[in-house]
């Protein structure tokens, strides 16, 4: 036992004294901007992936409006799939933007400019639902209801830029009617 703590001694004074001095038999490693794990690093932030629309002056995409990041916040849940723009769709009042959120399994998004009143197009938006709940205050007229087949459906409506622009939201997982009117109010302040 007395050889060993001897070799151990001795391997500890070698070590300490080729660090004391002398010139480095090996060049020093290249700085890296990783700090040293006896430093205190500061807290990483990462930029945001997603840059809100702020009422572009045309609709030429869906996606913009609304990040899944921001569903999965209002939902306090963990969906996966991200956001993918799909091919625009034409309706009985124009072209609507579209996009799929987790591959159309979270949810589905559609943009649109209309031509109707906002009172309409949330006359249209209800022939699906059950249980509608007006959301007054929010854009020009606001609802969610519970759809047949398609989940969750909240759509919004607002003039802005000089026409009716509307965003219907298809939500497939459940959320609490709080997270549906923070959805709202997004794309009604993005519209």
């Amino acid at each position: 036992m007395r050889f060993l703590g001897g070799i151990l001694a001795a391997c500890l004074l070698t070590g300490v004294a080729a660090c004391s001095g002398g010139t480095p038999a090996v060049a020093p490693p290249p700085a890296t901007s990783t700090p040293p794990s006896s430093t205190v690093s500061k807290p990483k932030t990462t930029a945001p992936t997603f840059t809100p629309a702020a009422s572009p002056a045309s609709v030429t995409a869906a996606c913009p409006f609304l990040s899944a990041e921001e569903i999965m916040q209002a939902l306090t849940q963990v969906l996966t799939g991200g956001s993918t723009e799909q091919d625009p769709v034409q309706t009985g009042v124009g072209k609507a933007y579209s996009c799929d959120y987790g591959k159309g399994l979270t949810g589905s998004l559609f943009v649109a400019t209309d031509s109707s009143t906002p009172a309409r197009f949330l006359s249209r938006s209800e022939k699906d639902c059950a249980d509608v709940v007006p959301m007054p205050g929010i854009g020009e007229g606001a609802m969610h209801c519970e759809t047949k087949d398609a989940g969750t459906q909240i759509a919004v409506a607002k003039h802005s830029h000089g026409q009716l622009r509307t965003a219907t939201l298809f939500v497939r997982s459940e959320g609490r009617a709080d997270s549906y009117t923070t959805l709202a109010k997004l794309l009604a302040d993005r519209l």
